[in-house]
């Protein structure tokens, strides 16, 4: 595919302007070029000339920026989105969400994660890394839609025989991750069993939930004398790296902990503020060197899959609590954003495609600032993952969107009961 005169944002964090070709999976040229007159950001980009081609696109008044990344999913979770709001976390789960999950199938899966992975393709997500039941029926959802996906058998230790699942289901799935939900859903046995098989034989990065209430937090101190992150790095499960969801009440030595043992801190800000839980201190694990991801959590505690929302509120959060507008600059939060992925010969051909034509985005004299704090997953007219064009003016090349509504109200029917 070649994408002619648009404008491109690049690993150097610059902004340039030119052309885009994929090779395969690959991005295999970028040439830049002189951009309309004052900058590549400006607002006077010729109207835009579209090409109904699939091999050849010219935007004049595009913007290409790498693929996001949602770092800490539940996808199926497009089956509950909206259940049990407004209430607390434990309350949530143990009222609203376990009761529906207890009966769901892997066909439920299977629609519910399709589904999800629609939502997130069409709004710019070119991967996500997601945690939930049913793992083998998760990931051929993934695989029969093409978004890149990391999933895991969770770590549960009320299950009889989990221990082993978790091994050796990340054992026959290359891309998995080891996971535990959470140290308060888990015992210590079960959190060294596994670590120990990882760390001798899987080497997988770990996905787990941490210190996400206050409750939970203070609950771990007076379980172990130790905080969820301390606590679960002293177990092993943190030797292999990983990616450590919410973090909202982390103490410094836990960030410490986070950048020693290369663990990424995933901030989800929507999931954090409607369930009540708090804020993450993002700007100090920045300032400490952790590395920080965003993610959506689950449908039921945001309610949807839009990463631009999560960079907008990532971004206006910190800057409001610190009360300095300088706090998370636009580049610190696309990184979070794209998590890695980038626009440069030889990268993944991971990337999206933004109408910068629509009435909210112009002028766009700053375009890293339009991305955070304008744009929104609507914004997104294509979206291209391993080189293939997945998500296109709002259809799906690969993918028969009326059988997977279809699929997917059945399955909300099943699981709600009506």
């Amino acid at each position: 595919m070649k994408f002619d005169n648009v404008a491109l944002l690049l690993p150097d964090r610059t902004v340039g302007f030119g052309t885009l070709e994929t090779s395969g999976s690959r991005i295999s040229k970028i040439e830049l070029a002189t951009p309309p007159s004052p900058s590549p950001s400006n607002s006077n980009f010729p109207t835009p000339s579209l090409s109904n081609s699939t091999s050849t696109s010219n935007f004049l008044s595009r913007l290409i920026l790498p693929g996001l990344v949602n770092c800490h999913g539940h996808t199926a979770m497009t089956l509950l989105r909206g259940t049990g709001g407004g209430l607390p976390l434990q309350r949530w789960l143990e009222e609203a969400i376990f009761p529906i999950e207890a009966r769901m199938t892997p066909d439920d899966i299977r629609a519910g994660v399709r589904w999800g992975a629609l939502e997130m393709l069409a709004g710019g997500t070119t991967q996500v890394i997601d945690m939930y039941d049913f793992p083998d029926a998760g990931e051929a959802a993934f695989e029969s839609v093409g978004l890149k996906a990391s999933v895991s058998r969770v770590g549960l230790s009320s299950v009889p025989g989990r221990l082993a699942d978790c091994s050796a289901f990340t054992r026959a799935h290359p891309k998995a991750h080891v996971c535990v939900h959470s140290e308060y859903l888990t015992d210590e046995p079960f959190c060294r069993a596994l670590a120990d098989a990882n760390n001798r034989e899987l080497k997988r990065p770990v996905h787990v939930h941490v210190s996400e209430t206050e409750k939970e937090h203070r609950a771990c101190l007076a379980r172990h004398g130790q905080t969820p992150v301390a606590y679960l790095a002293a177990t092993g499960l943190f030797d292999c790296g990983g990616f450590a969801a919410h973090g909202v009440w982390c103490t410094d030595d836990d960030f410490r902990i986070l950048k020693e043992k290369g663990v990424v801190l995933v901030h989800n800000p929507s999931s954090n503020m409607k369930l009540g839980s708090g804020f993450a201190r993002i700007p100090r694990a920045l300032e400490l060197g952790v590395t920080v991801a965003l993610g959506t959590d689950g449908c039921a505690s945001n309610d949807n899959l839009d990463l631009f929302e999560e960079m907008h509120l990532a971004s206006l959060i910190h800057k409001g609590l610190a009360k300095d507008p300088t706090v998370l600059s636009p580049w610190d939060v696309i990184e979070m954003a794209t998590f890695g992925n980038r626009l440069a010969v030889g990268a993944a051909a991971d990337f999206c495609v933004v109408d910068l034509g629509r009435l909210h985005l112009r002028p766009a004299l700053d375009l890293p600032n339009l991305v955070v704090h304008s744009m929104h997953a609507s914004d997104v007219v294509q979206t291209v993952v391993d080189g293939r064009l997945l998500y296109d003016h709002g259809t799906f090349p690969t993918v028969d969107l009326e059988q997977a509504r279809e699929d997917f109200d059945a399955r909300v029917r099943h699981c709600h009961g009506i």
